[in-house]
């Protein structure tokens, strides 16, 4: 499955196909921009799946874009149906695509690859580029232990783009903010009194997997700390599925905090991060959020994946984890112990986090301009 070495400028119609959840779509929008830049005058399609669990649409993250022309969603609990798959595929065939570019997901397998390519030549498209496999970027040796680090999610997907004649190194994130959204979080602003009010820090203790959820218990004390220590204003963050979670953590702390669990939209979200001083979050997709907005984060994390890949792209961020643990790289989405997150402290997130929240961070951080 050789990758084209020379594309013309002259390609009219291009496919963008890109799987996964939340984090997998906002780490693919530096590619998607990059593409854009390339072909300024093509017209641009994104084929992605469908959500689940009360998660976001592409559709509607990207509703606000100006690097795509089209969205086409499918739905994976029925690509097993022949009828559904042979409609796709002819819709494919209809848009006479000259360029398809796959962006495989981190966990794909050479036989996904294989399958994956010859469906789309099916489709009569003669320039398929982007079917690597994802390989460790270095190997660490700590204690006896081998840990392989791969690269940023960014970083890869950009690699995929080599064949194109895309500078890799050039990272534009365009997250596509709608006015609408803006002046939502306008309005809380002015609700809240947070005019003008420093440091801002917002706290998600939201995550898919349940595994990659630290204590409610843990998340109410940094709350507590951070307002106590530094004066912050606390921001609580999630989706509706892990609205009691904003609740524990009112009632546990006893601080003003302004708990929007479930009370805002993805991109509400992303604005009200960019607002922010510094983000302290689980492993979900606002992490990718903040780094695209250009505000700090303290990540906590498990050891279920592999480290680098899902850590928020830049160098401004602390991400705190432990791989000393047996288990460590499960890949698992439960667990009954947790022991690896588990073994982050309070301790271990406040002093990360009073590393950002000092008076000269705090200082620049609202006149910073993010250099993506």
């Amino acid at each position: 499955m050789p990758n084209s070495t020379a594309i013309p400028n002259s390609v009219q119609r291009i496919i963008i196909y890109r799987t996964g959840n939340l984090g997998d779509t906002m780490c693919t929008i530096p590619a998607m921009v990059a593409i854009r830049n390339r072909f300024p005058n093509a017209w641009i399609g994104l084929l992605t799946n469908k959500e689940t669990k009360g998660n976001p649409d592409p559709e509607n993250i990207l509703k606000n874009n100006d690097f795509l022309d089209e969205i086409f969603t499918y739905q994976v609990n029925r690509m097993y149906e022949f009828g559904y798959v042979w409609n796709l595929l002819k819709k494919l065939r209809s848009l006479r695509i000259d360029l398809l570019v796959y962006i495989s997901l981190s966990k794909s397998t050479r036989c996904r690859l294989i399958r994956d390519w010859f469906f789309f030549k099916s489709t009569g498209c003669r320039r398929l580029v982007g079917f690597k496999l994802p390989k460790p970027a270095k190997i660490l040796r700590e204690n006896g232990i081998t840990i392989p680090v791969f690269p940023q999610e960014v970083d890869r997907l950009m690699s995929l783009l080599e064949p194109l004649g895309i500078d890799q190194k050039i990272i534009e994130f365009r997250l596509p903010i709608g006015e609408k959204d803006k002046l939502a979080v306008d309005n809380l602003w002015n609700r809240y009194a947070l005019q003008g009010k420093t440091p801002v820090v917002a706290i998600c203790p939201d995550s898919k997997f349940p595994l990659n959820r630290w204590r409610i218990g843990h998340f109410a004390h940094v709350a507590s700390i951070l307002h106590k220590r530094f004066g912050a204003a606390i921001m609580i963050l999630g989706g509706p599925e892990q609205k009691k979670s904003g609740e524990e953590i009112s009632m546990k702390t006893g601080t003003s905090i302004v708990n929007l669990m479930g009370k805002t939209n993805y991109m509400e979200a992303a604005e009200i991060i960019s607002r922010c001083n510094l983000l302290v979050s689980n492993d979900t997709g606002l992490v990718h959020a903040a780094a695209a907005v250009g505000t700090s984060v303290v990540g906590i994390y498990s050891s279920r994946n592999f480290p680098g890949a899902w850590h928020p792209w830049g160098e401004r961020h602390t991400i705190l984890r432990d791989d000393s643990v047996p288990c460590r790289f499960c890949l698992r989405t439960e667990c009954e112990t947790k022991e690896c997150i588990n073994n982050i402290t309070v301790e271990d997130v406040i002093d990360a986090c009073s590393a950002y929240l000092t008076e000269e961070k705090i200082s620049v951080k609202r006149e910073e301009v993010c250099s993506f």
